[in-house]
């Protein structure tokens, strides 16, 4: 059963899979529950305190029992999205690798009709090592040729999704990959793709 939507203003969902992130978890809790209404951290086996540390920062959490993957985590975020019915979801990762405080720059696109906004670390790669910056360069090409769709920067796990992304995203990737198959499946549903800057910290 899906809960009811406010008609007042939008909700906003964020979504953080995690892995043994005690270090980091509770500070991205914090600063994303200042622009969303809930916060959902699915817990991928992890054999730390991340789970404790998610919940008492204020944050839903669902256990994987063991490691399962970045993929895995990510399907049961948005399998949980279509039980919350939220206006907006907005995935990040858990080990600061992104902002917070730009979760509101994606939120926007997806209320103006984008379907998946991307974050694109490209204008920022500066601060992004040698080798990680042509890993993306490469794996944006081979994202592009599967998609039909530029994307400047396919393994950035900062996005958000619209309710009808959260419906029709048939994902199956358990792994990393699942960055480069969300944008194929996205272009095969002929869903809205939008990308916007976003910091590489």
């Amino acid at each position: 059963m899906t809960e009811p939507k406010s008609h007042n203003r939008p909700k906003v969902i964020a979504a953080i899979p995690a892995y043994n992130e005690e270090k980091y978890i509770g500070t991205i809790v914090l600063k994303a529950r200042q622009y969303v209404d809930e916060v959902i951290v699915v817990d991928d086996g992890s054999t730390d305190q991340t789970a404790d540390v998610a919940r008492l920062a204020g944050a839903s959490v669902i256990h994987h029992q063991q490691n399962r993957g970045y993929g895995a985590s990510v399907q049961t975020l948005l399998a949980e999205a279509k039980k919350r019915n939220p206006d907006v979801l907005v995935l990040l990762d858990a080990d600061t690798q992104h902002n917070p405080d730009e979760i509101p720059n994606l939120i926007t696109p997806v209320l103006a009709g984008s379907d998946l906004v991307i974050g694109s670390r490209e204008r920022q790669r500066g601060n992004i090592p040698v080798y990680r910056h042509l890993g993306q360069r490469v794996l944006s090409h081979f994202s592009h040729i599967l998609s039909g769709k530029k994307v400047v920067d396919s393994e950035c796990g900062f996005r958000a999704f619209s309710p009808k992304a959260i419906a029709e995203l048939k994902l199956r990737q358990q792994g990393m990959a699942i960055s480069a198959e969300t944008i194929a499946a996205a272009a095969e549903r002929g869903l809205n793709v939008t990308q916007i800057p976003v910091s590489a910290i």
